[in-house]
């Protein structure tokens, strides 16, 4: 019994943590656009672009034109 309660409370606290992270996130989004901006601008610095291999399954490679690789020849 006592394990069943520390795994919901573990599952609670974890629960909790996220919904403050995500509530902050949200505030910051709101309150201070440049703010958000300079931080997703950090992150791409860090980051860097997301690689192809990451975003899309190797038997999808060549099939899927996303948005930003877009031209206006390119009919799909």
């Amino acid at each position: 019994m006592t394990e069943v309660l520390n795994e919901a409370i573990a599952d609670y606290e974890q629960k909790l943590f996220w919904q403050t992270v995500n509530e902050q996130i949200e505030q910051t989004q709101r309150e201070n656009p440049e703010a958000w901006e300079d931080y997703l601008a950090e992150r791409r610095l860090v980051l860097g672009r997301p690689s192809r291999a990451r975003r899309t399954a190797p038997e999808w490679e060549g099939l899927i034109t996303f948005p930003e690789e877009r031209n206006d020849t390119d009919p799909r």
